[in-house]
């Protein structure tokens, strides 16, 4: 027996109600029609299930029309600029995760749910596969419990992290029964947070031009659940490191880090071949080195008159054009 389901639909820009053009049910078996029937109500199950509301108690039901946009540091909007590529909006309510909502068109969403519970948005924007392992929620998964990994190399080494934005905002319908709908902004930020490290003079400090450095970024967590927060282990990064042609300079071109918290710090492990040399956790000033979100942090180990210095420059995302491993 097969059953063939025709919808032909016409929409606008929804606002409280949605227009059902035509519907029909046809079932077959083995070719001939039992009968073909309206299917407004088996549509309407269909509709309210998926916005949460139930529609016989319109009183009860508040549908919110959510836009969602990404800025910088400054506060200027990326949505536009191709910075942002996909937005995931995840919903929560007190008992844990609900369901994702469905985009609408370009940046906008719309979604019904029952009035006075306390919801949470949750939006992730440049949620990629390739480098990170995406959330298979289940309902009633908690905001802390929720959360995206990083991937790993085949070496155990953290694969770098997309340019992440993130946001998360509650929800309190209101008791005012007259009122059926809400618009709500979201407004993602950069939670991605750059790094780059180059070593100079290392040549001069070893006395020898056969130097093969590379190194391991730790200390940043291994995964972020739903409220922003790292996990409390620890990644390992190992940026290729590249030799500066004509120079006694080794680089490692900016990559992109899950950021540290208030009571992590990164650490710098530096090898020469398969032997390590140094960890380095702090700048000349004695500053703990840190992975801040929405900017890029610059790093500079410098072996000069056989003295190890460290040198760290903040800028903002973006003002140093550099070649970015993904």
């Amino acid at each position: 027996m097969k059953f063939v389901l025709q919808t032909y639909y016409f929409f606008s820009r929804l606002q409280r109600s949605s227009y059902l053009r035509m519907v029909s049910i046809s079932v077959f078996t083995d070719k001939v029609a039992f009968f073909s029937l309206p299917a407004f109500v088996l549509l309407l199950v269909f509709a309210q299930f998926l916005q949460g509301c139930v529609r016989e108690q319109m009183d009860s039901c508040m549908q919110y029309e959510l836009t969602v946009k990404a800025v910088d540091p400054q506060g200027v909007d990326v949505t536009s600029s191709g910075t942002v590529t996909s937005i995931d909006l995840y919903l929560f309510d007190e008992d844990g995760f609900v369901r994702t909502i469905p985009r609408g068109s370009s940046s906008d969403f719309l979604f019904g749910e029952e009035k006075n519970k306390r919801l949470t948005l949750v939006a992730w924007g440049n949620l990629k596969g390739d480098s990170l392992k995406l959330p298979q929620l289940s309902v009633g998964t908690s905001l802390q419990e929720a959360k995206i990994e990083l991937l790993q190399t085949a070496n155990g080494y953290s694969l770098p992290v997309t340019d992440l934005f993130y946001t998360r905002r509650e929800l309190s319908g209101t008791s005012t029964r007259s009122l059926q709908s809400d618009t709500v902004k979201l407004v993602m930020e950069r939670l991605a947070a750059g790094l780059s490290v180059r070593v100079s003079h290392a040549a001069e400090y070893f006395s020898s031009s056969n130097v093969d450095l590379h190194m391991v970024v730790r200390g940043t967590g291994s995964a972020l659940n739903f409220l922003g927060e790292p996990s409390d282990d620890e990644a390992g990064y190992a940026p290729p490191m590249q030799a500066v042609s004509g120079k006694d300079e080794w680089y490692a071109p900016l990559f992109r880090v899950f950021p540290t918290n208030d009571d992590q710090h990164i650490c710098i492990d530096l090898y020469k071949d398969s032997t390590l040399l140094f960890t380095i956790t702090t700048d000349d000033d004695g500053n703990i080195l840190k992975a801040l979100s929405g900017v890029e942090t610059y790093i500079t180990v410098d072996f000069h008159y056989a003295r190890l210095h460290v040198t760290v420059s903040v800028e903002p995302w973006g003002t140093n054009e550099q070649d970015v491993q993904i």
